[in-house]
């Protein structure tokens, strides 16, 4: 056994003075060296194992030593070991020279480099009946090149793709030092799942120290697309993860990423996931019709999303939860059912700036800023089409220069809302302008306006409301208010009813202009508004078995009188009267009659 170690090295050792590869194995198995079983122990055992070193490679069957390879270089194609392994390890596919089965699993040492490439056009890689029987690439500072080629699973028996539970489905992953790029690669049917399985096994991973690349590459029905965990100045670029069992592109605890053009669709949870890493930029990330939500970042510091894009992601288009200064910037989202924007956790400080959201069928809602968060803001952009547009229910809100259009609610303030400002906003159509629950307080509107509102364009019953500037209209009631509330400098019109008090409810108005159809205000019994040098003009200007308290200059008037509409009339019955008046003066004249001569009297 010794004078076949002592060939082997001989072997080596001739290999690298000429520079040719060279395979040799001994006539009979033999036990490994220790540092061979020590790799197949921490590597769980496998059936079958290849140990890439930087001068020789060792082929492990159950733990024993049966071959040893020596290529005569760290750096290694994945074609020469399938000329050269065997066909029960690694070897070309009959009839199709480019394409290669690997029925092992490879580990890579340090200091070694494993290069995949167009000579072989596709790599397939066997699952196994378990764990220990699949296969899968990995290593800790070595290198992983794979160039222009697809890698893709093949099921135990070898026919078609390896289910997505199969425990010994393949995977690929990097550790500590180690690198790992994919230039122009389709990777498919990776990643593990089970009990044991751990994070790295899950498709393809960029573990803690690892670096590397993808670019121009996809990533399609892996358990997870892939996934950075722990890695430093890892690029990404124009990548695509598709058809995931979980998620599509999760980025957690890396550090340097530099990703640009990552696209996440059809995952079967969410589309990119993002945690674990502070003061991070991303720009353009798009997601459609995943299973979750398009984009969600968990536990953040100072992340900028610009220019989102997501369509149709079932769990909604962005989630922050826990998200401390984070800025979601241009996003578009169209969503079909839950949320657009979703800000949520302890601590969460958010600004969702300059952004189009648009729902279908009644999503819900636009933005949603839930309880307990620190504070949020909300600047400019469009929200339409959802159940609320703007749903708040946590405190320190400020929604500023945004349009509301389309939505049944425009926004919906409840649950312990405190100290939500809106200001300069409009809400444009469906049945609610704004709202304001009953247990919210501090509430205040500055310079909102609410246009064609079906019923309500303002209805409170939040504690010490104030408005300030703007104008409120609804199809049936312009301000409803059930509870105290101040208006100055508003505008209440084109409603059925301008104002209308609650049971018991006080409120006060300074320079508040009311204009509608039928009545001006509506106080019901033992509620009391104060009007100061305000105006009221409706055919029923103060109704109700409240008190309205007029102060200063305020004016209870009928509605301007419509003259061009009267005018009008006038016009139409002097019409009738004359053709009336000229029929009657006419009533005794003869017809005139027709001369003899004349034959053709039709």
């Amino acid at each position: 056994m010794k004078t076949a170690y002592r060939f082997g090295a001989a072997t080596a050792a001739l290999s690298a003075v000429l520079g040719l590869g060279i395979a040799s194995a001994p006539p009979a198995a033999a036990v490994g060296a220790p540092e061979d079983v020590a790799a197949w122990e921490r590597t769980g055992r496998p059936d079958r194992l290849m140990v890439l070193r930087p001068r020789s490679i060792s082929l492990m069957n159950g733990g024993t030593l049966v071959r040893r390879l020596y290529p005569g270089t760290p750096s290694v194609s994945l074609s020469w070991l399938a000329a050269n392994a065997g066909r029960e390890w690694i070897s070309q596919e009959p009839g199709a020279a480019s394409t290669v089965r690997v029925r092992t699993a490879i580990l890579l040492a340090p200091g070694t480099i494993l290069r995949i490439d167009d000579r072989t056009k596709k790599v397939l890689l066997s699952a196994g009946r378990d764990a220990r029987s699949g296969t899968w690439i990995t290593g800790s500072r070595a290198s992983l090149d794979v160039d222009s080629t697809t890698l893709a699973s093949v099921g135990a028996e070898g026919s078609g793709p390896a289910p997505a539970d199969a425990p010994g489905r393949p995977y690929v992953s990097m550790g500590a030092g180690g690198r790992m790029d994919f230039r122009n690669a389709t990777v498919s049917g990776l990643g593990r799942i089970g009990d044991t399985t751990t994070a790295d096994q899950s498709g393809v991973t960029w573990a803690r120290g690892s670096t590397g690349s993808a670019t121009g590459s996809t990533f399609e029905g892996n358990y997870t697309g892939l996934r950075l965990a722990g890695s430093q100045d890892v690029t990404l670029k124009n990548v695509t993860a598709s058809g995931a069992t979980e998620d599509g592109i999760v980025l957690k605890g890396d550090r340097g990423t530099k990703a640009s053009g990552l696209a996440a669709d059809s995952n079967g949870r969410t589309g990119i996931a993002l945690g674990g890493t502070d003061d991070r930029t991303l720009a353009g990330l798009t997601t459609r019709d995943n299973d979750g939500a398009g984009i969600k970042a968990t536990l953040q510091h100072g992340l900028t999303l610009n220019s989102p894009n997501s369509h149709f992601d079932q769990g909604g288009g962005i989630d922050l939860t826990s998200c401390r200064q984070c800025v979601v910037r241009k996003a578009t989202v169209e969503s079909s059912s839950r949320a657009a924007v979703r800000v949520s956790g302890g601590d969460s400080t958010v600004s969702v700036v300059d952004s189009e959201l648009t729902g279908h069928n009644g999503s819900e809602p636009g933005i949603l800023l839930g309880e307990g968060i620190e504070s949020a803001t909300v600047s400019g952009g469009t929200v339409g089409g959802f159940d609320r547009g703007i749903g708040i229910t946590g405190s320190r809100v400020r929604v500023e220069h945004t349009s509301l259009s389309g939505n049944r609610t425009g926004i919906a303030i409840g649950g312990e809302a405190d100290r939500v400002a809106l200001r300069d906003v409009r809400v444009d159509g469906g049945e609610t302008g704004v709202l304001a629950s009953p247990t919210t307080s501090h509430i205040t509107l500055d310079d909102v306006r609410v246009t064609e509102a079906s019923r309500k364009g303002l209805a409170s019953s939040s504690p010490g409301l104030r408005v300030t500037g703007g104008s409120l209209s609804g199809g049936t009631t312009a301000v409803d208010l059930g509870a105290p509330a101040h208006l100055e400098k508003v505008a209440v019109g084109s409603s059925h009813r301008g104002m209308h008090l609650a049971h018991n409810v006080r409120a006060s108005g300074r320079s508040v202009d009311v204009l509608a159809e039928r009545q001006g205000v509506v106080a019901d019994a033992g509620s009391r508004l104060d009007l100061t040098d305000s105006r009221v003009r409706a055919p029923v200007a103060l109704d109700g078995d409240g008190e309205v308290k007029r102060h200063g200059k305020t004016e209870i008037t009928m509605p301007p009188f419509p003259w061009l509409g009267f005018a009008a009339l006038v016009a139409l019955a002097l019409a009738v009267v004359l053709q009336t008046l000229h029929h009657v003066r006419h009533r005794g004249t003869p017809r005139p009659k027709v001369a003899g001569h004349v034959e053709n009297t039709a």
